[in-house]
């Protein structure tokens, strides 16, 4: 079945709705994270560790929509290059899940009772940041709908000697 910008704007929808279903997740866990805090042995990682995902998960949101729209009328490489920029910085993010396993879950815990709690914040970050990895496919399906870059006129394009000597013009005595 040939990608059509249709294709991919549901594609980018099924997208933001996974990541608004992580998001209702992320927030419910840090409210328990509050009201339990005193089980924890360190807190303010945890804090600092949702308190990073939950905007950079908003901020991916917003993206979707409005490359969603903006798509409809015209694809622009700016938004395959939005794309595959958020694709890679969730490869790169997902480095911070492992510290927050490290940290936080992989080690003798003071309450027993709060590891299931932050295998859950772990482990529903780093499967949105997984799902993410999809908008490279997207980035690659809405390729054919870039216009051709005009090519530049030759007539236009300056040799570095002219360029220098347009750039430095030599004194007259």
């Amino acid at each position: 079945m040939p990608s059509t910008v249709t294709s991919v704007v549901e594609q980018l929808a099924q997208r933001r709705a996974d990541a608004l279903t992580t998001l209702e997740l992320l927030r419910g866990y840090r409210e328990r994270v509050e009201a339990e805090k005193g089980l924890l042995e360190n807190p303010t990682a945890v804090f600092e560790y949702l308190d990073f995902f939950i905007p950079a998960i908003e901020e991916v949101v917003e993206a979707c929509d409005q490359i969603s729209a903006e798509v409809q009328q015209q694809v622009k490489r700016s938004h395959l290059d939005l794309l595959r920029q958020i694709a890679a910085n969730c490869r790169i993010e997902q480095r911070r899940c492992l510290g927050f396993r490290d940290k936080c879950i992989n080690r003798p815990l003071p309450h027993e009772s709060m590891r299931p709690l932050l295998n859950d914040i772990s482990v529903t970050t780093r499967d949105q940041l997984t799902a993410f990895f999809d908008l490279n496919n997207a980035a690659a399906r809405l390729e054919p709908f870039v216009p051709a870059e005009p090519e530049p006129d030759p007539k236009r394009t300056l040799g570095r000697r002219e360029l220098f000597n347009r750039l430095f013009k030599v004194p007259k005595d």
